[in-house]
């Protein structure tokens, strides 16, 4: 049986490049090594009546473009907004509530400072501005980003503003790509309380700290999400994360595609310096395409073909490229929710609804990281607590719940074993009961520890990041992976990356896999003139 595409692994982006390939009337199949699809976008029930997320847990990223195209919302796609985004606890029995309303969070705001909560608002207006840049950006096949900005920045010098606002937004942009995150909420708040309550986007996944250089990118990635309708608002999927792979799977199937679960690729076949297909459980499988939605490293590293002709500097340069995660997960089944603390019983509502922090202060993360550094994990990380079954039902047996708490640090390490994962749990409800919510091992009925290392061997990472590659600023835009591979196309003909090594990055935004698939369909798509009037235009009635 011969394809005209194959795609290995059956992760969201693989799903979407698999559905937008179908429906202009390719012959697709999908081949996935776990019994689920989703990669790390899927919610399996791992424990009876439960579908707790594996890997990611609220959706923000996912462009709602793509959603519109694929028709997922008239399938029954449906994300519940979080409300509040989030509660940061702090120290000395305080807390900070971020809201999707930015009029409400310069409320909250206002009990630690009165500057910091009207500079929330411009806080909220510059990554504004900035999401309606990276809409376009992230949405087209990468360029140079110096390129572009200065391009826009011609553009909008023709337009009636202000010249100094002008040149302050266009250092922004380039200054943002580069600088810590505590150096760009340095500039904006002056309330440590503040400062640690917004720094999380800036670490999610990465072994950084606040210092480190280029964190204000990673931060920036986090906030142009638009899946709601409403810029950097997250919410979960109604039915788990894993509706929303199920969803693009349907799409892909109603067209014709083909999708394998239990089957592992075991090797990429190419002739000639062409593929010609894939091996899985020791059969060929024809193809005129093969599309990867693997890491990159894990690609080239393991699966090619030893008759691929590569050249040996692409290969160091793959190797060297930094993946190394620094996040674990820990999810709970639970026969009820646990009691708060009596200083958090006015708010309780919103600590469920939310996803619940836990940076005391910007002293703690630095603290941690070191212990990172120094011990292989942190004896006292910092957390995000999840209870996606208080805002959906569906996803657990009636009156029982699912939380899932996302920690750092814990650098990837083969010393991962069933005591160490047995220290990171203990060492994470000792955490949340003496701060947060008092009984929570009382109300456990099961747990499990996902690593950096079973994120490697569950889902073909290697170095397990949940990014593929680290997002920084040498691995982003046109330098992702490399400048040689940025556009989804591979030295090998017709062998094609769809994942989040893939621009522009990791998280589940489904545009790798939208990007690759049009650039297999022919289509080159590039920021031009007119893009960059229509994003000079919006973002002028943002900084006159």
């Amino acid at each position: 049986m011969k394809y005209d595409a194959v795609v290995i692994g059956a992760g969201h982006n693989g799903l979407v490049t698999a559905a937008y390939l179908a429906m202009k009337g390719l012959r697709v199949a999908v081949f996935e090594k776990n019994a689920f699809i989703g990669g790390m976008a899927s919610s399996p029930e791992i424990w009876k009546g439960y579908k707790p997320p594996l890997g990611a847990y609220v959706v923000s990223l996912f462009r709602r473009e793509i959603a519109n195209e694929l028709g997922l919302f008239k399938l029954g796609l449906k994300v519940i907004p979080k409300n509040p985004n989030m509660v940061n606890i702090l120290e000395n029995r305080k807390y900070i509530r971020i809201w999707s309303n930015p009029s409400k969070t310069s409320r909250e705001i206002e009990r630690f400072s009165k500057r910091d909560a009207k500079r929330y608002m411009e806080w909220s207006r510059f990554w504004e501005s900035i999401g309606l840049l990276m809409d376009k950006i992230y949405m087209k096949h990468p360029q140079n980003i110096v390129d572009i900005i200065e391009n826009l920045a011609k553009i909008m010098k023709t337009l009636k503003i202000n010249i100094e606002r002008i040149n302050r937004f266009i250092n922004d942009i380039l200054w943002i790509t580069n600088t810590p995150a505590i150096k760009i909420l340095d500039e904006y708040f002056e309330s440590d309380e503040v400062k640690a309550s917004l720094v999380e986007d800036a670490l999610i996944g990465e072994m950084v700290n606040p210092a480190t250089p280029g964190t204000g990118l990673l931060m920036a990635h986090h906030y142009i999400g638009n899946i709601t309708g409403n810029r950097g608002e997250w919410g979960y999927i109604e039915g788990g994360i894993g509706r929303l792979s199920e969803l693009i799977a349907r799409v892909a199937i109603d067209h014709g595609a083909e999708i394998y679960t239990n089957a592992e690729v075991d090797k990429i076949v190419v002739k000639k310096n062409q593929v010609v297909g894939i091996k899985v459980n020791g059969k060929v499988i024809e193809s005129k395409i093969v599309i990867s939605n693997l890491s990159i490293k894990n690609t080239f590293l393991n699966l090619l073909d030893e008759d691929a002709e590569i050249d040996s500097s692409i290969l160091r340069r793959i190797n060297a490229l930094r993946s190394i995660g620094a996040s674990s997960k820990i999810l709970l089944a639970l026969d009820k929710l646990p009691t708060p603390h009596e200083y958090l019983l006015d708010i309780e509502k919103d600590l469920y609804a939310s996803s619940t922090l836990y940076i005391p202060s910007l002293k703690y993360i630095e603290k941690a990281y070191g212990e990172a550094l120094t011990l292989g994990k942190s004896r006292n990380p910092w957390f995000s607590i999840n209870t996606p079954s208080f805002a959906d039902p569906s996803i657990v047996p009636s009156g029982k719940h699912v939380v899932s708490i996302f920690l750092q640090y814990t650098p990837y390490s083969h010393r991962y074993d069933e005591d160490s994962k047995r220290e990171i749990l203990e060492s994470a409800i000792e955490t949340i009961e003496s701060h947060i919510l008092r009984d929570v091992s009382r109300h456990i009925i099961e747990s499990k520890v996902i690593t950096p290392l079973d994120i490697e061997k569950t889902f073909n990472v290697m170095g397990g990041n949940i990014f593929h590659i680290s997002i920084s600023p040498d691995q982003i835009f046109f330098n992702r992976p490399l400048p040689d591979i940025s556009d989804f196309k591979t030295p090998i003909k017709n062998l094609y990356i769809c994942g989040s090594s893939m621009h522009p990055g990791g998280g589940v935004s489904g545009v790798p896999g939208y990007l690759a698939a049009q650039k297999i369909l022919g289509k080159n798509l590039r920021l031009g003139r007119k893009d960059l009037i229509e994003i000079a235009l919006k973002i002028a009635t943002k900084i006159r």
